[in-house]
């Protein structure tokens, strides 16, 4: 079963939105908005995908959103960032 969430996020870059699809209670896709900058992970390539399962991520329903607002965010990510390998 899938899940997609959005929720603030922080990093060297500064405060942030994340955006996360969470598969069988695992993260199995991520994007990170950081004002211009953005980046994502997955399976293939998890430099920037979350390594804990869902029950430690402290995403409840109130950050819980549609696929199509995820599949937003994750195709504006692959354009603005092309995978490179």
């Amino acid at each position: 079963m899938k899940q997609y969430f959005k929720h603030y996020a922080e990093s060297e870059l500064g405060a942030g939105t994340a955006y996360m699809e969470i598969t069988d209670g695992w993260p199995s896709r991520q994007v990170e908005v950081y004002g211009e900058t953005w980046r994502w992970g997955d399976e293939a390539h998890n430099k920037y995908l979350a390594d804990q399962p869902f029950e430690v991520l402290e995403l409840g329903e109130e950050h819980e959103i549609s696929a199509e607002e995820f599949e937003r965010a994750w195709q504006e990510a692959l354009k603005r960032c092309p995978p490179s390998s």
